[in-house]
């Protein structure tokens, strides 16, 4: 490889010359779908697993009866304990107590935050059970308008 004199006067190797790496281009958008289709085949049997147990499963009184206790265990911790300690924390360790120049924001951004830890858990269990709830149903071959039936009308 002939080395070449550069503006400042160093001798570097040439890089035009052979025996450099060059980089590839970037791709045209084709990377990110082959790396998407990737991602599809390697949850593809984690999936499936689900869709069966979904597909299969049925409720008895004691997996209700569980559930219900766990669901409330969940509820109770993430509804009660965690937005009281932020509450208790942002008060004490962060003193957003209302005192000061930008008490009264603080004092607000402190109860915003307290909702959110409240409200995010229970829609979130809301949210995840309509969707389980459909996907069940559209695995069992279900989909449509779903109405009650039978009953005073």
């Amino acid at each position: 490889m002939k080395p070449f004199t550069s503006a400042t006067g160093d001798r570097r190797p040439d890089p035009t010359r052979e025996g450099v790496a060059i980089i590839a281009p970037p791709d045209d958008g084709n990377d990110w779908m082959s790396r998407l289709e990737k991602l599809q085949q390697r949850i593809a049997p984690a999936k499936e697993r689900v869709e069966r147990s979904l597909r299969e499963f049925e409720w008895t009184w004691t997996r209700a009866v569980l559930f219900s206790l766990g669901i409330t265990f969940f509820l109770l911790i993430t509804a009660a304990v965690v937005p009281s300690f932020w509450l208790y924390f942002a008060d004490q360790k962060l003193k957003w107590n209302g005192a000061g120049p930008q008490g009264f924001w603080l004092l607000k951004l402190r109860d915003a935050v307290a909702a959110g830890l409240f409200t995010g858990p229970v829609a979130t269990i809301l949210v995840v059970a309509s969707i389980m709830q459909n996907w069940r149903r559209k695995l069992r071959g279900a989909t449509g308008d779903v109405r009650a039936t039978g009953g005073y009308r």
